[in-house]
C-alpha cells in the first residue's frame, strides 16, 4: 500500500489557514479588504480580547445574494477573477477566493449579508470548517462577518499568539492604514467596547490628521511625481520629525498596502545624510502604476509585491521624496540636476555627495534652522540636577579607526571594576566631550559620561519605585500630546506603568492625552517629543509579545530605561571638572554595576603596569 494519501478537505483548509490567517489582524485585513472591494462607504470593526474571542466587521457595501454567500465560503470561489489573464489586470484586493474558507476552518464563523435588491438577507454559520447552515434574516444592506473563538481547534497556533495588547496594536495598525488609504470611507474601531478609532469620511488632509495626529500631519511635506510610466503621490516628514523604527513608513500600490524593502531603501536614499543616526522618517507613499507592471500574487497574504521594472520604481521614489525635501523651507537646491538613476537597493555605491549637493552638515543645518529637531533641546548640565540634550551626538569616529586591540590593548588590559572609596582620584579631564579620563596612583580610568549618568538615573528611579519615594515634578500647565490611533492604544495600555514611574498621563478625548507630572529628572525636557518616543519604545517591546504575567514588569523596566537615558547627560555635552567629579563620586558611592541599563560599559581601567609594559618601561 502506498504511503502518499490525499488530505481531507478539513485538513487542507487548516493548512491554508496557517498561511492566510497568521494572527487576528490577518482576519481583520482580509475582511476589511472585502468590504472595500464591495464599495462600502462605512466599515466598523469590533474586537474583543485582542481578536481571539471576537472579530466583528460590518460594512454597508453591496452585499451578497444567498447563492453568492454560500459560494463565498467555499475554497477558491471568487467574483474577482475568471481567467489566468485576469491575474495581470487586478482591480480588487481579493482574488484567490480562499480567505473566508480558511478563516471559517479555524473559528466559529458567521456571515450575514443582504443586497439592495433583496427584501431579506441570509446568514451562514460555520464551526471549524463544517457545513454552512443558511438562514433567512432581516438586516440592512451590506455584510457583517463575525469570527469568534479564533484558533479554537488549532491549540498549537493559539499557543503562539502574543499578548492581548500586541494583537490589538496589530489590528489598530491595519484599520488605521486602510483608513488612510481610503479617506472617503468612514471607519470605526472598538477594542473591548472602548473606541480606538473613529474616522468619518474626510479628505486626505483631514484623514492624515486623524491617523497621525494634527501636529505630525501639519509637519508633512506633500509630494507628487509623475514619470517613467507611474505616478507617486503622498506625504513625507521633513528631517525634523523622525521615529526610532520604520513602522511609520507606509507604501501603497494602487491603494493596496504593501511591504517592499526596495521602497524603504529608496526613501532612506532620498534622506541620505539628512537624518540623525538610527532615526527614520514618517511617510505615506501612494504609487499608481499599470496593473500589468506589478505582481501581487507572490505572497499568501498579498502584502508583498514584485515590480516588472523594479529599478524604475526605485528611482522614481527617490526623486519624488528628494523633490519634496528640496521644496521644504530652508532647503538648498542641488548644484546640478538630479541624476537619472540612483544607487540601487543593496548597492554599496550610495556614498555621500552622490547628489553633488552642498555638504551634508550645511544642508541639514539649513533645514533645521526653521524647524529645530525636537530631540535636540538644549538643557545645560548643572551640578545640582544633571540635565542634558535628549539625543546623543556623534563624536566623528570612523568605522575604520584603529581599535584598542590594534595598539596591543586587549580585553584583558581594559578592566571594568569597582573603584575603592579610599582611593584618591585626580587629574580629571574630558575627551571629545564624551569620555571622562582620570587617574589614581596605580591606574588610569576612562568613563563614558552618558552611560555613567544613565546608570545613576536608573538606579535612583527604580529605588524610588521600590520605596514609593519618587521625586515627582507636577506641571503648572499640563502638556497636551496628540498621538496616532496605534500610539494612543499603546499609551493606554501602559498608563499604570508610567504612573508608577512618576509620569502622570491622562486621556483627554480621542487620541489626545495630558501629561500632568513627570519624574524630577525630566523636568524641563520637551515632553511632547519624549512621550512620543517613549510610546514608540514601548510599542517595540509590545511587538516582542511578552506574556501577560510579565508584561507590567517588562514595561516598567523598558520605560525606566528610556527615562533614565533621556534624562542623562549626552555624548557631546561639555562638562567642567566639578561635574565630572560628581558623576564619578556618585558612581563609586552607589557601588553600581559597570554597565548602563542597555548593557554598554560605563567605566574602564588600564593598570599602570600595563602602560609601563607597552612603553617598554620595565
Amino acid at each position: 500500500m502506498g504511503k502518499i494519501k490525499s488530505l481531507p478537505e478539513k485538513v487542507i483548509n487548516q493548512i491554508a489557514a496557517g498561511e492566510v490567517v497568521e494572527r487576528p489582524s490577518s482576519v481583520v485585513k482580509e475582511v476589511v479588504e472585502n468590504a472595500l472591494d464591495a464599495k462600502a462607504s462605512w466599515v466598523e470593526v469590533e474586537i474583543q480580547e485582542g481578536g481571539l474571542k471576537l472579530i466583528k466587521v460590518t460594512d454597508n457595501g453591496e452585499g451578497m445574494s444567498p447563492e453568492d454567500a454560500q459560494l463565498a465560503v467555499q475554497k477558491h470561489a471568487t467574483s474577482k477573477i475568471f481567467s489566468v489573464e485576469d491575474l495581470s489586470n487586478l482591480h480588487t484586493f481579493g482574488f484567490r477566493g480562499e480567505a473566508l474558507a480558511s478563516i471559517a476552518s479555524v473559528s466559529h464563523f458567521e456571515l450575514s449579508t443582504r443586497t439592495a435588491e433583496a427584501l431579506s438577507g441570509v446568514s451562514l454559520k460555520i464551526k471549524g470548517g463544517g457545513v454552512p447552515k443558511p438562514l433567512e434574516t432581516g438586516r440592512p444592506v451590506g455584510t457583517t462577518l463575525t469570527v469568534a473563538n479564533l484558533f479554537f481547534n488549532t491549540p498549537a497556533r493559539l499557543k503562539f499568539m502574543k499578548k492581548k495588547s500586541t494583537e490589538e496594536n496589530h489590528i489598530v495598525m491595519v484599520v488605521s492604514t486602510y483608513a488612510l488609504a481610503f479617506p472617503e470611507v468612514g471607519f470605526k474601531l472598538t477594542l473591548d467596547g472602548k473606541e480606538a478609532l473613529q474616522a468619518p469620511p474626510a479628505d486626505f488632509t483631514g484623514r492624515l490628521s486623524k491617523i497621525f495626529g494634527r501636529e505630525t500631519a501639519q509637519s508633512f511635506l506633500p509630494l507628487d511625481y509623475a514619470g517613467q510610466g507611474m505616478r507617486i503621490r503622498g506625504v513625507v516628514s521633513g528631517p525634523t520629525v523622525t521615529k526610532p523604527t520604520r513602522e511609520n513608513m507606509l507604501y501603497f500600490v494602487n491603494r493596496r498596502w504593501i511591504a517592499n524593502a526596495s521602497l524603504g531603501h529608496a526613501v532612506m536614499t532620498a534622506f541620505h545624510t539628512l537624518l540623525p543616526t538610527r532615526r527614520f522618517p514618517v511617510a505615506a507613499l501612494f504609487l499608481e502604476i499599470s496593473e500589468d507592471q506589478v505582481d501581487v500574487n507572490v505572497h499568501p497574504t498579498k502584502r508583498e509585491v514584485k515590480f516588472a521594472q523594479d529599478r524604475a520604481v526605485y528611482d522614481a521614489v527617490v526623486k519624488a521624496v528628494r523633490g519634496a525635501l528640496l521644496s521644504a523651507p530652508g532647503a538648498l537646491q542641488p548644484a546640478t540636476a538630479l541624476p537619472e538613476t540612483f544607487p540601487a537597493y543593496g548597492s554599496t555605491s550610495a556614498q555621500p555627495g552622490f547628489l553633488n549637493e552642498a555638504p551634508a552638515t550645511t544642508l541639514y543645518d539649513r533645514i533645521t534652522e526653521k524647524h529645530p529637531v525636537h530631540e535636540q533641546i538644549p538643557n545645560p548640565l548643572t551640578v545640582g540636577g544633571m540635565g542634558g540634550v535628549v539625543e546623543e551626538k556623534a563624536v566623528g569616529i570612523s568605522p575604520h579607526s584603529p581599535s584598542f586591540e590594534d595598539y596591543g590593548l586587549g580585553k584583558t588590559s581594559l578592566q571594568a571594576r569597582r573603584i575603592d572609596l579610599q582611593v584618591s582620584l585626580y587629574n580629571f579631564g574630558q575627551l571629545f566631550n564624551t569620555f571622562i579620563v582620570f587617574q589614581s596612583d596605580r591606574e588610569m580610568f576612562i568613563a563614558d559620561q552618558h552611560t555613567v549618568h544613565e546608570r545613576l538615573n536608573y538606579e535612583r528611579l527604580m529605588k524610588g519605585v521600590r520605596e514609593k519615594a519618587l521625586e515627582v515634578q507636577p506641571l503648572l500647565m499640563p502638556v497636551t500630546v496628540e498621538l496616532s490611533a496605534k500610539e494612543a492604544q499603546v499609551l493606554k495600555n501602559n498608563l499604570e506603568t508610567l504612573m508608577e514611574l512618576g509620569m502622570e498621563v491622562a486621556p483627554f478625548g480621542g487620541n489626545t492625552f495630558l501629561v500632568r507630572s513627570v519624574p524630577a529628572d525630566l523636568a524641563g525636557k520637551n515632553l511632547v517629543a519624549l512621550v512620543k518616543d517613549l510610546v514608540d519604545d514601548l510599542a517595540s517591546q509590545d511587538a516582542l509579545g511578552v506574556k501577560a504575567a510579565n508584561r507590567l514588569d517588562q514595561a516598567r523596566e523598558r520605560a525606566a530605561t528610556f527615562m533614565s537615558c533621556r534624562s542623562a547627560v549626552m555624548a557631546g555635552d561639555k562638562l567642567n571638572e566639578e561635574q565630572m567629579r560628581l558623576l564619578i563620586d556618585q558612581m563609586r558611592q552607589a557601588n553600581l554595576p559597570f554597565t548602563c541599563p542597555h548593557g554598554r560599559p560605563t567605566i574602564l581601567s588600564i593598570p599602570l603596569s600595563e602602560l609601563y609594559r607597552r612603553f617598554d618601561r620595565h
